[in-house]
């Protein structure tokens, strides 16, 4: 096959190429680690959450490429909300707050729509292969069921470097991880990504807004963070991302 000239090369990450060309970004997917339905299932939820109205980049193609996978979309361009934190230090928490009525905005959107898998299978699943011992695995799969069953659209990966800033409007970007299922258990992950990130003082003013914002008592939330870092386990290597985690898992009954 004839190499395809996909443009400039903007970023390596999690197996993937991301280019950028005449106004579309293209996603080349390694296939040692994504298969074709993994890379379809990510532009079929895009889509579906175009069509729910949300600002997300359309969808253009997906289609094999020497063995891997392209997914190609509209490029947005414009500073990511991690940019303008970066920028204007002092405007920080002003900018999480704008992640936070983002992120309340999506979770306003209810969805029963099979194309979503659910969370709490997804959730079931990473407890599961966290290498925790069988008592921690259990108590935490009893906690998850215990859980209020919920339908909202839930990102899986909101945080400022997933929403740019274009002609006076947020788009969210990188859509692989959204299910559907409970608003906290999304808070709890955004939560636990900008602690691994580094910014546990950033992670802290969140989750005390999103919770005063949302009017949810912050113990819930907490709960939720308990099963969402067993389900980063598997993947952390760094031993300090890894100490971080098992402090968040504290399992507290849920009645």
């Amino acid at each position: 096959m004839q190499e395809k000239d996909f443009g400039e090369l903007l970023l390596i990450n999690n197996n993937k190429k991301i280019y950028s060309k005449n106004g579309v970004i293209s996603k080349v997917y390694d296939h040692n680690f994504y298969s074709g339905s993994d890379v379809l299932r990510e532009a079929m939820i895009q889509a579906y959450a175009k069509e729910r109205g949300l600002n997300v980049p359309e969808v253009i193609a997906v289609y094999p490429y020497n063995g891997d996978y392209v997914f190609e979309l509209e490029e947005i361009k414009g500073p990511t909300l991690a940019d303008l934190i970066e920028k204007d230090p002092d405007n920080k928490k002003k900018y999480i707050q704008k992640l936070i009525s983002i992120q309340l905005d999506l979770l306003s959107h209810n969805s029963s729509n099979l194309k979503l898998p659910k969370l709490k299978d997804k959730l079931n699943a990473y407890v599961s292969a966290s290498g925790l011992d069988a008592s921690t695995r259990y108590d935490l799969h009893v906690l998850l069921e215990k859980m209020p069953n919920h339908y909202k659209i839930c990102h899986g990966d909101l945080v400022p470097h997933n929403i740019i800033y274009s002609n006076n409007q947020y788009y969210i970007l990188d859509w692989a991880h959204c299910t559907r299922g409970n608003a906290s258990a999304d808070a709890a992950m955004t939560y636990i990504l900008t602690v691994l990130h580094g910014d546990i003082q950033g992670a802290n003013f969140y989750l005390k807004e999103f919770c005063k914002k949302s009017d949810i008592a912050i113990q819930y939330v907490q709960q939720w963070i308990s099963v969402v870092s067993a389900t980063k386990l598997k993947n952390a290597t760094n031993p300090e991302q890894r100490e971080l985690l098992m402090r968040n898992i504290n399992v507290v009954e849920y009645n």
